[in-house]
């Protein structure tokens, strides 16, 4: 009599050890083909060109933190921008000398300009002092 229910104890702990087990392989499998799947993805796959931002990006970033509008960027041959300004005039920016300084000149000149009241056509600011056409 005491063997009889040894046995039968026995059985129900390896029968729920044993659903125990099945349960984490099947769970074990799921995270493992789920993982599968999105390295699969095509856009989950890491690029080293995508963390690398061109020039015209950060370009635009800057002239949108300094709230310089513009209402479009054109790259020119020579290694240089010509961004076209909201309210009319052209700015000529080199890709040469560092960004953050030229926007940095651009806002100073564009609220000087503002205070005196005067529109120009074209800044040109890949040179040593910035070349203004009215």
């Amino acid at each position: 009599m005491f063997k009889a229910k040894t046995k039968k104890y026995r059985n129900k702990i390896l029968r729920k050890i044993t659903l125990l087990l099945f349960l984490l392989i099947v769970l074990s499998l799921l995270i493992v083909l789920r993982n599968f799947g999105s390295l699969t993805n095509k856009n989950s796959i890491i690029s080293p060109l995508s963390r690398t931002s061109s020039p015209n990006v950060k370009l635009e970033k800057l002239l949108l933190t300094e709230k310089i509008p513009f209402s479009k960027i054109n790259v020119a041959s020579d290694s240089s921008f010509i961004v076209s300004l909201a309210e009319g005039g052209e700015v000529n920016i080199s890709q040469k000398k560092s960004l953050d300084a030229q926007i940095s000149s651009l806002q100073l000149i564009l609220s000087r300009l503002t205070i005196e009241g005067k529109k120009f056509k074209f800044l040109d600011l890949r040179f040593d002092k910035p070349v203004i056409i009215f």
